[in-house]
């Protein structure tokens, strides 16, 4: 069985050229890499082609990583922050008991390794977290690698983030209850760190692309 997963929400996108594509994973920088995206006149295929367009090996693809812990949490956050009572719910055992049978809820907790699925002659980008010594490193290899494709950019040295927790009181609520029992309970981030092991193996396998910037 192939494992895959694609959100017709989170399309793939293809440049003019046909050389290069984006693979695009929910809560890793998608909402604003769409918009540099549509800016340098990347289109978005019909479903039917993207299958081909993953498997050719000519076509160079490029898609964000992140740590996969710290994309769940805030994935998980994303997805539930309409529920007033979540914060509350995760003092429970019980709910925790639910968490760990299945962390996947929504596109943006699906795991990453499934956006990726078999597609061939992919590169990443990492995207470090809010504690990163150098966050201005994303912005950097981004910027490089759309000059690298032909584009153009004019973030390079930007520091925002886009889309963060603190955007909703209650998605950051819940960022920082799950970041509290994780930091209280070792076992419990063990656990989810586990559930992710293909997301951190992926992280292993692909080649991560650094600009010279």
């Amino acid at each position: 069985m192939v494992d895959f997963y694609r959100s017709a929400r989170y399309a793939v996108k293809i440049d003019p050229t046909l050389k290069y594509a984006w693979i695009n994973i929910p809560k890793n920088a998608s909402s604003f890499i769409q918009k540099v995206l549509d800016d340098n006149h990347w289109i978005t295929p019909e479903n039917d082609m993207v299958d081909n367009i993953l498997a050719t090996d000519s076509i160079k693809k490029m898609c964000v990583l992140r740590d996969p812990v710290d994309r769940w949490i805030s994935g998980f956050a994303e997805c539930f922050m309409d529920v007033q009572n979540i914060p509350e719910l995760l003092n429970l055992d019980s709910f925790w008991s639910t968490l760990l049978k299945n962390p996947v809820y929504d596109d943006h907790t699906e795991y990453q390794h499934r956006f990726v699925g078999v597609a061939t002659n992919v590169k990443y980008i990492y995207m470090n977290s809010d504690s990163g010594t150098d966050p201005n490193r994303f912005y950097r290899d981004l910027s490089g690698w759309i000059r690298m494709t032909g584009g153009g950019s004019n973030f390079q040295h930007w520091k925002e983030r886009t889309n963060p927790s603190t955007n909703n009181t209650n998605k950051l609520s819940i960022n920082n209850k799950i970041r509290e029992i994780l930091k209280q309970y070792p076992q419990r981030k063990k656990n989810i760190t586990e559930l992710h092991q293909k997301d951190y193996q992926l992280l292993d396998r692909l080649t991560r692309y650094k600009s010279h910037g």
